[in-house]
């Protein structure tokens, strides 16, 4: 199963390259699947495949669920990042919290980490978890542009994000 997954996402790929080069020919369909393959060969271990068909499509709904989430929580912190830089007095409180999370497997771990990157004010300064897989539970160090309360960073991060991550990837 595993393998036939592996063969699909390079048939995809291929497909992808025709597209964005705009020329349709089975040389350049096969350039694309040659490269595809070629790039995404170093990283072969990552594409472990352990949901069913079902549980793909399943998640579906959740996974567009999680980029509206995510576009919103970008536009959100844009907006007040904008408000922030525009006043005449600089009102900025940087700090460092740390946010325990609950994740189970490597991808959710990442795509929660990119995520609260992503958000203009925060950045993920490091990582600890206690296998090296990043399969958590463990710890993010989240620097932020405007603190107030880091247990109001916290929950935001929780309950705007982690909760929508958990739903699509884990």
């Amino acid at each position: 199963m595993i393998r036939i997954m592996k063969y699909t996402i390079y048939v995809m790929l291929g497909f992808v390259w025709v597209l964005l080069s705009g020329t349709l020919s089975i040389g350049n369909y096969l350039l694309g699947v040659f490269f595809s393959m070629l790039i995404l060969y170093p990283f072969r271990d990552m594409f472990t495949f352990t949901d069913s068909a079902k549980d793909v499509v399943r998640k579906i709904p959740k996974k567009i669920k999680y980029f509206g989430v995510l576009f919103f929580e970008i536009g959100k912190a844009n907006l007040f990042m904008m408000y922030k830089i525009l006043q005449p007095k600089l009102d900025i409180r940087p700090g460092i919290i740390a946010y325990p999370f609950t994740t189970t497997r490597s991808v959710s771990t990442t795509m929660l980490a990119n995520t609260i990157s992503l958000t203009p004010g925060t950045l993920i300064m490091d990582v600890h978890v206690k296998n090296k897989s990043l399969k958590g539970p463990g710890i993010f160090y989240v620097h932020s542009i405007y603190i107030e309360s880091p247990k109001e960073v916290r929950d935001s991060i929780r309950e705007d994000l982690e909760e929508v991550v958990l739903e699509a990837f884990e």
